[in-house]
């Protein structure tokens, strides 16, 4: 079960008890008929329709003789449950609002959730998982179907007006895809079958978006998404289309138009304090500074590899990492172009970079290699510490718990996520349990 990408939801954000979707069956009918084509054609590009002869199928079942049998016969009529509806059957009958109240669909104040994007045999999926240190509970809340790929998903916190229904709260999350839009989906919603919104510039695509613009959006892929945290309802995105795309979520519209790269930007990520910095990283083997106030780039680093991965280190925040295809890790400062430490880090490409939000220095390399890597980068230093074989694959993604030091959710090749505790291991402990703490919140 490939894990494209993942992000998590701090505690205290989602409502305690999610609102259920409800679709009228007119409704449902809309839905498949505007979906049928796009899913008949991607079922054909992945050669995944086959020929069923449905008469051979069914006829061991006899249905044609159905109504012919004895009216009379009350095991037959009601199976062999002996109840003459669900709601006389003990075992499932269930209210509505006992359903709603039961534990595992209420969110407490101390869970933490997890959105995972989940491709498998051609269904596309995001799995939302439900986390609590304290009890240790770890299991999938509820899902929600995506017509499409996901490749990178970001959380949201900022209200925002779609459809003109007043403010949605704030528990989004945005997911670009392989197609060249991106959907936005409220968490606190369960059974949903359409996003609150869409961000692209084709109105055809998009029967959601509250706002029209002239500027053109992706035509390509969407690799990576970063939410400005200082400007809340300000997202980016980079695509394989070359481009980056400054949005303005609470209007759906584009803001600005970035051009440059001159290939796929793979990843970008927005300065945790000055929200005018963005960083980005690209297949052109660099990675610029722009400071989007000006629309132009800063300060740019050329490498001898393609980028793979960019972020701040918000323990000093002139310094960011580069994650590139042949496996290193660099570190530079933005007040001059000279690197700080290079980590020969894997035999493969870097796919994912992850700094623990409380800890500081505590780094987390991921590898195509199917190994995880835990470094100590504080005091702008580097020192390996510990190796992580978690047999899920080559993995693709990885991200801290926002509320949990030592929390650590990665997505892989197969076997679902991994949830690891670093601390349990004692190598990792030991030389932790004695490094500074942050008072600081950077997720919010």
């Amino acid at each position: 079960m490939p894990i494209s990408c993942l992000c998590w939801i701090p505690k205290g954000v989602a409502k305690s008890h999610p609102r259920k979707s409800k679709y009228s069956s007119e409704s449902i009918l809309k839905i498949v008929q505007e979906h049928r084509d796009a899913a008949f054609q991607t079922c054909r590009s992945n050669e995944l329709l086959t020929q069923v002869d449905t008469d051979v199928e069914l006829s061991e079942y006899n249905l044609q003789d159905y109504d012919q049998e004895d009216k009379n016969d009350t095991r037959k009529m009601y199976g062999n449950n002996f109840f003459e509806n669900n709601n006389m059957d003990p075992s499932i009958c269930r209210s509505e609002s006992e359903s709603e109240d039961s534990s595992d669909i209420v969110v407490g104040p101390n869970d933490n959730l997890a959105v995972v994007g989940v491709t498998y045999n051609g269904t596309n999926t995001l799995e939302v998982y439900l986390y609590n240190d304290e009890s240790q509970d770890w299991y999938i809340h509820h899902d929600i179907p995506v017509p499409n790929c996901p490749l990178c998903v970001e959380w949201l916190d900022c209200c925002s007006n779609f459809n003109g229904n007043g403010c949605n709260g704030s528990n989004l999350v945005a997911v670009g895809t392989t197609k060249s839009f991106i959907n936005i989906w409220d968490i606190d919603v369960v059974n949903c079958l359409e996003p609150v919104a869409t961000l692209t510039s084709n109105g055809k695509d998009d029967k959601l978006q509250s706002g029209k613009s002239s500027l053109k959006g992706h035509s390509n892929s969407v690799l990576d998404l970063s939410w400005n945290r200082p400007i809340r309802t300000v997202l980016a995105s980079a695509s394989a289309d070359h481009s980056v795309i400054i949005w303005d979520v609470s209007l759906t519209k584009i803001s600005s138009v970035l051009s440059h790269h001159l290939d796929k930007v793979q990843s970008l990520q927005w300065h945790p304090f000055e929200a005018q910095l963005l960083l980005t990283g690209s297949s052109d083997k660099t990675v610029k500074l722009i400071d989007c106030r000006f629309q132009q780039s800063a300060i740019d680093w050329n490498l001898s590899n393609e980028i793979e991965k960019v972020i701040w280190n918000p323990f000093y925040p002139t310094m960011f990492l580069i994650g590139s295809y042949d496996g290193s890790v660099h570190a530079f400062d933005v007040r001059n172009k000279d690197r700080i430490f290079q980590l020969d880090a894997h035999d493969m490409p870097v796919t994912d970079l992850a700094l623990s939000y409380q800890t500081e220095g505590l780094l987390v390399t991921s590898s195509a290699d199917r190994t995880a890597k835990v470094w100590d980068i504080a005091k702008k230093t580097s020192k390996f510490v510990n190796l992580k074989n978690l047999d899920i694959g080559s993995i693709y993604c990885s991200c801290f718990c926002p509320d949990d030091a030592s929390v650590i959710l990665f997505g892989g090749q197969k076997n679902s996520v991994s949830l690891v505790n670093l601390y349990q291991e004692l190598s990792v402990f030991s030389h932790f349990r004695n490094k500074k703490q942050s008072s600081i919140t950077f997720n919010r």
